[in-house]
């Protein structure tokens, strides 16, 4: 059981350093995993939500909500990119990311710290993202694009699927094919994401995986 936590975190940790220095070639999109790519990669969500919480608790990532029809998951960042997608408002970094580290957060609990005025200032910088009237998800200025990217990739991957007339493809023949114009975050990246989601399945066969679309 420790070295599955292990391999959490590395993965966790390797990947984004990884992405951070051979995926994002658009400066304006800070290194970004999603959850649901790490549900593919260790077989046991409960441990890995518990040990995403523990390196949150410990401030060393935030968790941040995709509002994507496609993935019903997570958007995780290293604190220091997290950190490097702000300018000038680093009171709210610091508040977001050791002490007010849920999800959401409410105007009377930014009203203990900001005026009104910068909590406008918060949410037209992308800081910030409407849930509800006085409500609203702790975001990234940097998030609304990668959402963009992710989100061409993963309907993208999904389209080229399902033009196939059993609706699958081996992994390497997903490889030899463009995504298209927009997604520029890999097709590993978005497979990884589908698999852990469970709206595509990977078949093991001779001549590798068979990436299928799951059906019902």
């Amino acid at each position: 059981m420790p070295s599955l936590i292990i391999l959490i975190c590395t993965t966790t940790i390797a990947s984004a350093v990884m992405w951070k220095t051979h995926i994002y070639a658009v400066p304006a999109i800070r290194p970004t995993l999603v959850k649901s790519q790490i549900y593919t990669l260790v077989n046991n969500r409960t441990l890995v939500d518990a040990h995403l919480n523990k390196l949150q608790n410990a401030g060393k990532i935030r968790l941040l909500k995709l509002e994507d029809e496609t993935d019903d998951s997570l958007g995780i960042m290293l604190s220091e990119d997290y950190i490097a997608s702000f300018k000038d408002i680093e009171k709210f970094t610091s508040i977001v990311l050791t002490e007010q580290r849920a999800l959401c957060v409410n105007k009377s609990t930014l009203l203990k710290t900001f005026s009104d005025a910068q909590i406008t200032t918060l949410v037209q910088s992308g800081a910030l993202t409407a849930r509800t009237s006085g409500l609203w998800w702790v975001s990234s200025p940097c998030l609304g694009r990668f959402l963009k990217a992710y989100r061409t990739g993963q309907r993208a991957l999904l389209a080229m699927l399902r033009r196939q007339r059993f609706k699958e493809l081996l992994l390497s023949d997903i490889a030899k094919r463009e995504l298209g114009k927009g997604a520029i975050l890999g097709y590993m990246y978005h497979v990884l994401a589908h698999l852990g989601s469970g709206t595509l399945v990977s078949v093991p066969t001779a001549s590798g995986p068979l990436i299928r679309l799951r059906m019902g």
